[in-house]
């Protein structure tokens, strides 16, 4: 089971994950994977595969004013894109907003 959990910062993705599905391994701040691998030269899409099978927390990062820096723009592009495919094989997509969550695929008898 995969699920994506995603919402602004610090608003509960990671207590929520450890609640309503404690038995998947936490991966957490997708969005600084995501810059990381950037950083070194690497493609993130190549996170997808060990994804799978894991709760997995990404702060929304498009969701604003559009960067003036081209790397800014890339690196929100790039996250944007591999949530995108994470969500495509997710088996649920949460949203969290002030720890309350919105299932915008799957359910939570997913867990």
């Amino acid at each position: 089971m995969t699920i994506l959990i995603i919402g602004g910062a610090h608003q509960g993705k990671a207590a929520l994950s450890k609640r309503l599905y404690p038995a998947l391994p936490l991966v957490q701040n997708l969005h600084e994977r995501v810059r990381d691998e950037l950083a070194a030269g690497r493609d993130p899409m190549a996170l997808l595969e060990a994804l799978r099978g894991c709760a997995v927390t990404c702060d929304e990062v498009g969701c604003g004013v559009v960067p003036i820096d081209r790397a800014d723009e890339a690196y929100r592009e790039a996250v944007g894109r591999l949530c995108c495919a994470l969500a495509e094989q997710a088996d649920a997509v949460v949203r969290v907003t002030a720890g309350l969550p919105q299932y915008i695929k799957g359910e939570k008898s997913c867990t």
